[in-house]
């Protein structure tokens, strides 16, 4: 069992006569009972109460109702499963979760249009009212010889918004929240040879996601492909990688407003790319 108090105290005065004092008190704990099953393998049930402090946003075009955020609140209910097999080769870990959100704090944003017809794109944390985070944890690490062992894990998220109605007056009550995909995977195969040579060959991947609560443009699914191959000759490590080797496009940001004068400032998407494909080579010396 443990138990955290905390007292989170902030002033905020600007020369436009905005001012504010959050003065929060803040709780969180856990409770943890765990099952020895075996002297390999254990079950245990948590619950957990965390939070997030509030704070506020410095943008100065921001309304005055907007610069503050209240602080958040979780309670999270989790089962779980760890155990060791075939004289310690397999390692399997699985959990289930159901949290439940309280004046979820997002990552959103606002529009102020200019009187010339130009849009500022302004970003700032607000609170939603409450949400659900809910699903499946799964990993399994197997040494199939001494040189190969092989990881995979994998999760299967569910995620809502409730009661929650944006700035902008859109009812968000049900729909997901954002950057929170409903899977993600990934597996790796590492081979490590006695001569000092050592290979790794892994896929990792995403489901498709909302990149913000202020609008509906939503990333896409991908899966990247990873490599590395490397010797150890005595204190030097030599090492060839690559990285998103497919040269995948993959968004990881995305925005939703006017800002090109060409089509009149038309809202639209305008995304971030990941990193494009990768190659190159490290070095490490180690006495």
């Amino acid at each position: 069992m443990g138990l955290r108090t905390e007292q989170h105290q902030a002033d905020y005065d600007d020369s436009e006569q905005v001012a504010f004092a959050p003065d929060d008190n803040l709780l969180g704990g856990r409770i943890l009972l765990e099952k020895t099953l075996t002297d390999a393998s254990l079950v245990y049930g948590a619950i957990t109460q965390g939070y997030k402090s509030g704070g506020f946003n410095t943008s100065g075009s921001l309304d005055a109702d907007l610069r503050s955020f209240d602080p958040e609140y979780l309670w999270n209910y989790e089962v779980g499963y760890k155990s060791s097999l075939l004289e310690d080769r397999v390692a399997l870990r699985g959990a289930v979760f159901h949290m439940q959100r309280r004046d979820v704090q997002v990552a959103t944003s606002t529009v102020r249009y200019r009187d010339d017809g130009s849009a500022e794109f302004i970003e700032y944390t607000g609170n939603a009212a409450k949400g659900i985070n809910q699903g499946v944890e799964l990993e399994v690490v197997a040494r199939l010889t001494e040189q190969l062992q092989i990881t995979a894990n994998a999760s299967v998220l569910s995620s809502e918004y409730q009661d929650y109605i944006d700035n902008g007056g859109r009812d968000l009550d049900g729909r997901e929240q954002a950057h929170a995909p409903g899977y993600q995977f990934y597996l790796a195969a590492d081979y490590a040879g006695a001569n000092g040579l050592y290979m790794q060959l892994a896929l990792e991947g995403k489901d498709q996601y909302y990149f913000s609560d202020s609008h509906d443009a939503q990333s896409e699914a991908y899966t990247l492909i990873n490599a590395a191959v490397g010797r150890e000759l005595g204190p030097w490590d030599v090492k060839i990688w690559g990285r998103n080797l497919g040269d995948t496009d993959y968004f990881v940001r995305g925005f939703y407003f006017g800002n090109d004068p060409r089509d009149d400032y038309a809202a639209k998407a305008w995304t971030q790319l990941g990193a494009p494909q990768q190659i190159g080579i490290t070095i490490q010396y180690e006495r």
